[in-house]
């Protein structure tokens, strides 16, 4: 598979995170977060730059990859190693790699209305960031929302207080205006 290997990096709200913005997608479907060299070896371009040191997150969506660097860890030395990670790794990675053996579970219910609502209001914003809004659950009886950051969003001090009162907002006034949303993993 030919990829175009231009690649413009660009800042995020994160201090410590970058996007690399590619000229071909490097993800189908759903974001997928990586942490660990050791848990995605099937993802061998995620392996290889996470065994960077610098490197301590990788999230793939689209024709993006946000890194999130380890602390203390400068970028204006990271970047190069980043690139040439990327170069050498990109012409043979597959965009089509599956997340898990097991097949996503798409939304269904409340929580297929709740996806709809962020997908038209606060997910572009996040996704803008290099983030992610994962749902977990959500139980009508206590009308509690679960919720998951990923890519940037997870490690942002922002997620837990500006970004989450905003979704919460916008899902009382848009689907029940006794949701609670609470972060899990976080």
């Amino acid at each position: 598979m030919t990829i175009d290997t231009d690649i413009i990096i660009e800042p995020t709200a994160h201090p410590r995170a970058r996007k690399f913005i590619l000229g071909d997608d490097v993800c189908k479907g759903e974001g997928m977060m990586f942490n660990d060299p050791t848990v995605c070896e099937h993802v061998p371009l995620a392996a290889a730059l996470l065994r960077d040191e610098g490197i301590g997150e990788v999230y793939f969506s689209g024709n993006v990859i946000t890194m999130t660097s380890t602390r203390g860890t400068d970028w204006t030395e990271l970047e190069p190693r980043v690139r040439r990670i990327l170069e050498e790794g990109l012409p043979a990675h597959d965009p089509a790699m599956v997340k898990d053996a097991v097949p996503a579970q798409l939304p269904v219910g409340d929580l297929a209305v709740i996806d709809g609502i962020l997908e038209q209001t606060i997910r572009p914003y996040i996704r803008s960031h290099g983030g992610e809004l994962e749902l977990l659950d959500y139980k009508p009886d206590t009308h509690r929302l679960h919720i998951n950051y990923l890519g940037t969003c997870g490690s942002c001090s922002l997620s837990t207080t500006g970004t989450l009162e905003a979704i919460q907002e916008i899902l009382r006034e848009e689907f029940d205006p006794r949701i609670h949303v609470e972060i899990v993993g976080v």
